[in-house]
């Protein structure tokens, strides 16, 4: 599906122009749009550790990992899977019910059972004439198919543990808009001044958050609770090692 949603991606975008509305090191604000309408216009937003995409695409998506999130996401390959690892929102919120996944997955587990003679004579037919050919937009009335079918001893198994939940097509088009404008705004000119200012916000982030760790580090093991901490009716313990 990726394949197919970068083609869109490509025609959806083909004349979209970008436009700078607010950069200062790692605050941005980029916008691309077509100069002539509003169809499939998105905004990319940074701040540290922050990137946000909005616009003409349905949902919105906010990530956090690097103080520089213009570095997690510049490449050339989608990586779907570990950027929604990356969603405020979590990863689930970027799927939803698949019914090409559903048909794959059902497919392949027959397949491999006929390969491995789990399966009586006919179970192919069986199972397109059942299932296959039914009507599976509806996650709910395609797992109770499944969960019903029997045919000559053979029937499927922990449907419950079976997941048919896929990106959204929302979602892998963000994925190609966010590396795309990135790639847009690299290609600009920028000033030495700007770079300077990225640098340096970078290394503050990067700063602040080795403190942070060597604080965490140099508080003792709390016996009680198994980590480092500061409550105070553990305030014994820390008394008796020395706090």
């Amino acid at each position: 599906m990726t394949a197919d949603i970068q083609t869109r991606f490509a025609r959806d975008t083909a004349q979209h122009e970008m436009t700078v509305l607010h950069t200062n090191g790692l605050y941005r604000h980029l916008r691309f749009k077509n100069p002539t309408n509003f169809a499939y216009w998105f905004d990319l937003i940074t701040w540290p550790g922050c990137l946000t995409i909005r616009g003409d695409l349905g949902d919105s998506y906010t990530f956090s990992r690097l103080p520089d999130m213009f570095e997690f996401f510049r490449g050339k390959q989608i990586n779907a899977h570990y950027w929604a690892e990356k969603l405020d929102t979590g990863r689930n919120s970027a799927k939803e019910y698949s019914e090409d996944l559903f048909r794959q997955l059902v497919t392949e587990h027959v397949a491999g059972a006929i390969r491995h003679s789990d399966a009586p004579r006919g179970i192919g037919k069986a199972v397109r004439a059942e299932i296959l050919d039914q009507d599976l937009t509806v996650e709910a009335e395609a797992r109770d198919l499944l969960e019903d079918f029997r045919y000559q001893g053979f029937e499927f198994h922990d449907i419950w543990e079976w997941s048919f939940s896929d990106y959204t097509r929302q979602f892998l088009w963000a994925c190609h808009a966010i590396q795309w404008g990135i790639a847009q705004y690299d290609a600009r000119p920028a000033s030495s001044s700007e770079a300077a200012a990225v640098a340096r916000l970078r290394t503050a982030w990067q700063s602040a958050r080795k403190r942070a760790a060597h604080a965490s580090a140099s508080m003792p093991q709390c016996p009680t609770c198994g980590a480092s901490c500061t409550n105070r009716t553990h305030d014994r313990v820390y008394r008796e090692q020395g706090y």
